[in-house]
């Protein structure tokens, strides 16, 4: 899914609010970039690879949950 194309909430586990996608790759918290998307894989900003989003729940390798998206 192309996320670029619209705004979206970030939620961790727990249903907390982690951050926003406005119109771009990014996952920010206010004006800090959390996170980079990359087509359905998610990256740390530094380029480390964290997880791959399935069905707008990004999961780590290990089976954790990293973060779901949901509409704004």
């Amino acid at each position: 899914m192309d996320y670029s194309k619209a705004r979206y909430t970030v939620f961790d586990g727990r249903g907390q609010i982690v951050g926003r996608i406005d119109e771009d790759e990014y996952v920010r918290q206010g004006e800090h970039l959390i996170y980079r998307i990359d087509g359905a894989e998610v990256y740390e900003i530094s380029g480390e690879f964290l997880a791959v989003i399935q069905g707008g729940v990004a999961m780590k390798p290990n089976g954790q949950t990293l973060f779901t998206i949901g509409n704004e």
